[in-house]
């Protein structure tokens, strides 16, 4: 598994832009944690075991604010839900009959939205007993990156400006943008993103705190629904 021929290129796959976009997001969130009181081994565990940017910073700031447990697990659980539909459209996709389902479970917590894109932009290209093993060096290597970012960040963020830092951070939502624009080619995908502009727009202005959840779900089930009919018909 770990000395195949895929497993190496899903390594190779993951160095460069991926690495790169996620790892400069971590390395700016090592330095938050720094700068807000955690220490070295709080800010490798929070990459260790979470793997999931949007939810660590909302697991800092609430633990900064002085949240409760409770509202802590609440809020990390809502932030990083996003990532429990990846996981089941992800797993079918490199299912193999080989593997144990056990081995499933540990491949999970590499799923985040990067390793989740890059596998979709290339399993069609592989064959179906090679794509275990490729996931696991893409989203494994994602995940190892990460952790060092994040360390790294802790560790020289006094040398680093703060308007470098402000400008890491906002480099892997323009690596996902990028990437979203140039799959543009399915009419789902398209469907499905001018539905969520459109509804992200009108709801900000009637409940902003629950507009993006709410759009999101909104043109989710729209979508759904338009291109079941559509596969019905078919």
């Amino acid at each position: 598994m770990f000395t195949s021929l895929s497993f190496r290129q899903g390594i190779k796959h993951a160095m460069g832009i991926p690495a790169v976009g996620l790892g400069s997001s971590m390395f700016a969130f090592g330095a938050y944690l720094k700068s807000s009181g955690f220490d070295l081994f709080q800010s490798f565990a929070s990459s260790f075991f979470t793997f999931a940017l949007p939810g660590q910073f909302v697991m800092a700031e609430t633990l900064v604010a002085g949240g409760t447990l409770l509202n802590i697990f609440l809020a990390v659980f809502l932030t990083n839900a996003r990532l429990y539909p990846m996981t089941v459209n992800l797993i079918p996709v490199i299912r193999h009959p080989h593997y144990p389902k056990w081995k499933y479970y540990i491949l999970a917590h590499f799923v985040a939205v990067t390793s989740w894109f890059n596998m979709f932009a290339i399993h069609k290209t592989l064959p179906q007993e090679e794509k275990f093993d490729y996931f696991l060096g893409l989203g494994g290597f994602l995940w190892a990156n990460s952790i060092l970012c994040t360390v790294l960040g802790f560790l020289i963020s006094d040398f680093v400006s703060h308007e470098i830092l402000v400008g890491l951070v906002f480099i892997n939502p323009m690596y996902f943008l990028v990437m979203t624009i140039s799959n543009l080619v399915e009419k789902k995908l398209i469907t499905s993103i001018l539905l969520g502009s459109f509804f992200s727009i009108i709801l900000f202005y009637l409940i902003p705190d629950w507009s993006i959840v709410i759009s999101g779900l909104l043109s989710g089930t729209i979508g759904f629904f338009i291109f079941r009919k559509e596969s019905n018909d078919q």
